[in-house]
């Protein structure tokens, strides 16, 4: 049971966006990806979710290879993801957002939805239900009748995170879900991030907080240009000099056994 990324390798015309790059997810465990910006973080999360095609190497979900299974069906193994930069109609109030994400599990059809059928309306109080329950978990009950477009990115990639764990998946990928979050807001998230992982999901997230990182993680993959770095635990990693030099600067005391501070980013 995991998600199993074997030596895959991505190609846009010249460029390789992934070389030869392995990642293991499994349930209950959280996974971070760093990297600077082009380093082939959200093209990972693209080939894991369909939206982009592997030259070469596997994708598997709990053992099935998903190279004949499109973007919209690989849901039904239990995916969920996030995006570096929302998709939501600016429209939308945040509680009809969140409600969204219940979609993929519904089991009403167009026929029972017009005839209100009891099975329907069951359904229905139990999506509200549990919505009522993520956005309070999410500290968002207050603004469930806001607009997303009146809110600040911060908020609106909140909802984000908290439409994608709606359907309860067995895997959750969140690329880059602190950015322009408060303080406040990123420890909420962290705290959420959490609790996810601690009810059995595997967690893949991509971050530039290493202080974020270091406080959640259990594997660390660091990616360069397409190609894998370095990888392990994030305390192990401050112990790499390369690692130390390439991404914390030379002058940062990592090597020394100080802590970077909560601002330190990749």
């Amino acid at each position: 049971m995991s998600i199993e990324v074997e030596n895959i390798s991505v190609q846009f015309g010249g460029v390789h966006a992934l070389k030869d790059i392995s990642v293991r997810v499994d349930p209950g465990r959280i996974v971070t990806v760093i990297g600077p910006n082009g380093s082939g973080k959200s093209t990972l999360f693209n080939s894991i979710t369909g939206l982009v095609a592997v030259d070469q190497g596997t994708v598997c979900i709990d053992g099935q290879n998903l190279a004949r299974v499109p973007a919209w069906q690989r849901i039904g193994r239990g995916l969920a993801r996030t995006f570096q930069t929302p998709r939501f109609d600016p429209r939308v109030c945040v509680e009809d957002a969140v409600l969204c994400g219940f979609y993929p599990v519904s089991r009403a059809g167009i026929l029972g939805a017009m005839l209100r059928l009891p099975v329907v309306a069951r359904q229905e109080r139990a999506f509200s239900a549990a919505c009522d329950r993520i956005l309070d978990d999410f500290g968002l009950d207050g603004l469930r009748h806001a607009s997303l477009g009146e809110l600040p990115m911060g908020m609106v990639r909140l909802v984000e995170v908290a439409r994608a764990i709606a359907n309860k998946p067995r895997y959750l990928l969140l690329d880059e879900p602190a950015a322009g979050l408060t303080r406040a807001e990123q420890q909420l998230l962290s705290s959420e991030i959490r609790r996810i992982a601690a009810s059995g999901v595997g967690v893949l997230l991509v971050e530039h907080n290493f202080a974020m990182v270091r406080s959640l993680s259990d594997h660390t993959v660091v990616l360069d240009r397409g190609a894998l770095l370095a990888q392990g635990h994030p305390e192990e990693l401050m112990r790499d000099p390369a690692f130390v030099a390439a991404y914390l600067g030379s002058s940062t005391p990592g090597l020394s056994g100080a802590q970077p501070s909560i601002g330190t980013t990749l």
